[in-house]
């Protein structure tokens, strides 16, 4: 009985076996939200593991998402890599969501955007790493190899597909997809919540009414050259 009952331990303890129930509770690192780490199946992003987010398009809400735990990383002095974003992050939205700019890193290099994240996970030096895949097929070799480097650190790595990509058939420890809204929903990773997630509006102003007019004395007005930027 010996044999049965250390095996049963081992299986308990390993969060990446599928033993027809769900899996144990894995090491995670909080989103920064309470309400987002109360939805995750492990209560926040998981260390160590590989992470694929499917946005129905780029820019649609995959930064901002991270944007919490790159501002918590890099403010303990751990580097934090964007491999081949598909726009250059603006640095005045990440100075103002608490991202230390100096601990930031930004890859452009396309043809060697999933080595460099390889290498940087096999540094252990990274807090954070983040990869959008560059279009054309998916290699499944280096998804592979993505992440087997991040079980080795404590650092978790997100990938971002292209829309038209068909994902591989990987071990990741959650898939996400993201629509518009933006709303996220679980296509991997068992959660006991709904499977959809709103991530609010914070970039949408609240308009007081359709026909209310807007009224400025006219003394208020003072004249710019600037243009404000809705």
């Amino acid at each position: 009985m010996q044999p049965s009952s250390d095996l049963n331990q081992l299986l308990t303890l390993r969060s990446d076996i599928w033993r027809g129930r769900r899996r144990p509770k894995a090491p995670a690192l909080s989103s920064g939200r309470a309400d987002l780490d109360r939805w995750l199946p492990d209560q926040g992003w998981p260390s160590g593991q590989l992470v694929e987010l499917l946005p129905k398009c780029f820019g649609l809400g995959e930064l901002g998402l991270l944007l919490p735990l790159m501002a918590e990383q890099t403010r303990a002095g751990l580097p934090v890599m964007l491999t081949t974003p598909p726009w250059i992050p603006c640095p005045q939205r990440l100075a103002r969501s608490g991202v230390a700019l100096e601990h930031l890193v930004v890859v452009r290099d396309k043809k060697h955007a999933l080595w460099a994240a390889e290498q940087s996970l096999k540094s252990g030096l990274c807090g954070l790493v983040v990869v959008w895949h560059p279009r054309g097929r998916v290699c499944e070799r280096a998804v592979r190899r993505l992440q087997l480097a991040a079980e080795q650190n404590a650092a978790p790595v997100f990938i971002c597909y292209q829309p038209n990509q068909n994902t591989p058939a990987s071990l990741a420890a959650l898939r996400l997809a993201i629509h518009s809204g933006p709303r996220l929903e679980i296509l991997r990773g068992s959660t006991t919540q709904s499977s959809l997630f709103h991530m609010g509006r914070s970039n949408v102003i609240a308009w007081p009414g359709r026909r209310r007019a807007l009224t400025v004395a006219p003394e208020t007005i003072k004249p710019t050259n600037a243009v404000a930027r809705q």
